[in-house]
């Protein structure tokens, strides 16, 4: 596989590995950090779901993925695709414990089929930019203010 159809991405987080498992897996702690999923997310292989991203004030994706491998505490995948356009994607959180309140995360964005290479949104770069975000800056903040409030 040629490295430039995926993003891969290691990063270490001061939160149990329970913790960071329910941040991906639970609909209500995604919406706050991540995307509003449609009701029907369910962590069930085969289970198909749906969300909106895209940027704020821009263009709203309609972004449809597919429950591949759970596996609790240890790895998530499912698939990434935007129906109407070419192109699907595998998306994959694998965590691994360090300690009781350290977990590190390997995250890939594998590109299976590319998307549309004359969409600007759809091109890696745009996905690099924000997997970069997203895990360094958007989590990180919405795992540091759970664990604060279990503190409290």
């Amino acid at each position: 596989m040629e490295q430039d159809k995926k993003i891969s991405l290691t990063k270490i987080y001061q939160a149990p590995i329970e913790t960071v498992w329910k941040a991906i897996t639970e609909r209500k702690q995604l919406k706050e950090w991540y995307f509003d999923f449609s009701e029907d997310f369910k962590l069930e292989i085969g289970n198909t779901f749906e969300w909106y991203g895209g940027e704020p004030g821009g263009k709203q994706w309609l972004h449809r993925g597919k429950m591949v491998e759970i596996i609790e505490n240890k790895r998530l995948i499912h698939t990434w695709e935007y129906p109407g356009y070419t192109g699907i994607s595998t998306i994959t959180w694998e965590l691994k414990a360090i300690d009781e309140k350290t977990t590190e995360l390997y995250f890939t964005h594998d590109f299976t089929i590319p998307f549309e290479p004359n969409e600007e949104a759809l091109r890696r770069e745009s996905f690099l930019a924000g997997w970069e975000y997203i895990l360094n800056i958007g989590w990180p903040e919405y795992l540091n203010k759970i664990q604060l409030k279990k503190n409290i």
